[in-house]
């Protein structure tokens, strides 16, 4: 029976991150994720050094929004991996090298600015409970903790090419 409820919770957190569509109605977690003022830095894990939002805790990037491609993770998605918000333009110490930028998504019906990273829209992962955690890292093979010159080409944790979504419809292999 634990196995059942285990393995209906990954399928459940999966089916959110693979959600299609341009907006939710579910508001974002508020973990990690700094909204007015926020400010990008680097800190210290188990994975080396990494993007960290307000707290220290981790950021992450979503291969499906490679280039800052919308609507990959919406609905669900948002409420587990809730993006990082920011109403004037982000900045960063000259430790995080890289261009950070906003890209607008809509937010129970209103338009905020999520904050990108060379490309990469930045979320947190809401199981991450202090700062320093990685638990969302490699998660479906789809998330990956960011680190100072993940470019949009590559993943960061790995000089590999980040792969192209698939043409499936509703897509990206879900």
């Amino acid at each position: 029976m634990r196995r059942i409820v285990l393995s209906l919770a990954g399928a459940a957190v999966l089916a959110a991150c693979g959600a299609a569509g341009a907006t939710t109605s579910s508001p974002p977690a508020t973990s990690g994720a700094a909204a007015s003022g926020t400010t990008i830095a680097t800190g210290s894990t188990s994975l080396g050094t990494v993007l960290t939002g307000s707290g220290g805790f981790t950021l992450y990037y979503f291969l499906p929004e490679q280039n800052s491609t919308l609507g990959a993770c919406t609905g669900g998605c948002l409420t587990v991996w809730p993006p990082v918000v920011a109403t004037g333009t982000p900045t960063a110490p000259s430790s995080v090298t890289g261009t950070l930028g906003t890209v607008p998504i809509m937010v129970n019906g209103a338009t905020e600015n999520e904050v990108t990273y060379n490309g990469w829209p930045l979320h947190t992962y809401a199981s991450d409970t202090a700062a320093g955690q990685t638990n969302g890292n490699g998660i479906a093979g789809k998330w990956f903790a960011a680190m100072p010159g993940t470019s949009a080409t590559s993943t960061g944790a790995a000089s590999v090419t980040a792969p192209t979504p698939s043409s499936t419809p509703g897509g990206y292999g879900y």
